[in-house]
């Protein structure tokens, strides 16, 4: 299902990019067709904190991910969010200037006066509705916690009595009910009252409105070396691109977190542990090795896993859109499609999303298995369960897929099939077959 649509004109290799995004967005390409580029854009454009906060740059955004450079006279930027109820989003960025419009992004503008008289009335409006939408998507009325939103008891046992069959039968509510909360509350109907009351809304309920993007570069072997010294190499100013060292700093919560974790993706015998300030890879129950002196694969993969692993530990306070540059490195084909398989199961789910990058066609393979399962499901579940768990089926409304060549961005996702084109998947089969069979006619 298209959740947001993304426009890019001259903006480094990317020179033409019309896409749509959906819950599970993969990019294939050959070297700088614009694969990261286009990840580092959507890790920003999803990111909550940019799209509320007021005073965050894009141009310092993009120099955090070492993209500012890309800009251009005829750079064209525009994004829209579609479909979401919750996260209303558009972003423009034309002839040396942008403009971001979510209404929290307003609010924000209106807190600090950085919003013209004519738009009060338009903000106002705006924000009753989305109280209303926030209040009936979470039925957040029916909660007990919203009885925090009042400051005494006369007003609690008011909002019982004037709420009570809406609570008790879930009816929606609509702006006018916005409207009797603030008068329950004794305030007047303004502005700042109603942005008040979306704030009071969103500390009982902070689980609910926290956003972030975690950006797993292709990097990530170097995330083993600067952990524990992420921060201090920040606040140096050291010459690495910031997204790096941000991704750092999540990496180093997550060995604190995660002390151990099994790695049958590798192999069924491998653990992976943290003992003290080092991690080990253990082969069996004794026998262990220093990550940093394991296989390359090995490293390329931990970090993924721990940061996947840590941030379900964080899963009742954010809504995350992973960014996973690569997954494949390093890795046998068939480590890679257990990963994808992996990824699937614990990046998409409630308010989760997942974007990949690769090189690969086995991932592609990978995840058009996935999209088969989910089909076949239909059907035969128990027995598709048994080749492929549940969990990791991938449903092709939430799927899209592109190949980046010469600037542009082509579809290789067939809708109707719900599959990846198998021409796309075989392509780089064919040409060394062909190749083959020349030399074997000479």
């Amino acid at each position: 299902m298209e959740r947001a649509k993304l426009i890019v004109k001259n903006f480094g290799p990317l020179k033409d990019i019309d896409i749509e995004v959906r819950e599970m967005v993969t990019f294939i390409g050959a070297q700088a067709s614009g694969k990261s580029t286009l990840a580092k854009l959507l890790s920003i454009l999803e990111d909550e904190e940019f799209r509320s906060n007021h005073n965050l740059d894009f141009k310092s955004e993009l120099k955090k991910y070492n993209i500012l450079s890309y800009l251009n006279n005829n750079t064209y930027i525009k994004y829209d969010v579609l479909n979401i109820k919750i996260s209303k989003f558009s972003f423009e960025y034309k002839n040396d200037d942008y403009s971001k419009n979510s209404i929290l992004q307003i609010l924000s503008a209106i807190k600090k006066g950085k919003i013209q008289e004519d738009k009060i009335a338009e903000g106002t409006e705006a924000l009753k509705e989305l109280i209303a939408l926030y209040i009936n998507t979470y039925d957040l009325i029916g909660k007990v916690e919203f009885y925090e939103i009042f400051t005494t008891h006369i007003q609690k046992v008011k909002f019982e009595v004037d709420f009570f069959e809406k609570r008790i039968n879930k009816i929606e509510l609509q702006k006018n009910d916005i409207e009797l909360l603030i008068e329950i509350s004794e305030k007047e109907k303004i502005l700042e009252n109603y942005f008040t009351l979306l704030n009071q809304i969103v500390n009982c309920f902070p689980s609910i409105f926290q956003f972030d993007s975690i950006y797993i570069p292709s990097e990530r072997n170097f995330l083993h070396l600067i952990a524990e010294n992420a921060l201090g190499l920040i606040n140096n100013n050291i010459q690495i691109p910031k997204h790096i060292l941000n991704a750092g700093q999540e990496y180093e919560k997550a060995i604190q977190t995660v002390k151990e974790l099994p790695l049958s993706i590798i192999d069924k015998n491998y653990t992976y542990k943290r003992e003290g300030k080092t991690s080990y890879i253990y082969h069996n129950e004794t026998e262990k090795v220093d990550l940093l002196e394991s296989a390359s694969g090995l490293q390329s993969i931990i970090p993924i896993l721990l940061l996947v692993e840590y941030s379900k530990s964080l899963k009742e306070k954010y809504n995350f859109n992973f960014v996973v540059e690569e997954p494949e490195l390093n890795l046998y084909p068939k480590a890679q499609h257990e990963l994808i398989k992996y990824l699937v199961k614990n990046c998409l789910f409630e308010r989760k999303n997942l974007i990949l990058t690769t090189h690969s066609p086995f991932v592609l393979a990978s995840i058009n298995n996935l999209l088969l399962a989910f089909d076949k499901g239909k059907m035969n579940p128990k027995e598709v369960n048994k080749i492929i768990k549940k969990e990791s089926w991938l449903d092709p409304k939430n799927f899209i897929a592109y190949e980046l060549k010469n600037g542009k961005a082509k579809k290789i996702m067939d809708d109707k099939l719900g599959q990846i084109k198998e021409n796309m998947i075989d392509g780089v089969s064919d040409a060394f077959a062909d190749e083959f069979d020349k030399l074997l006619d000479l």
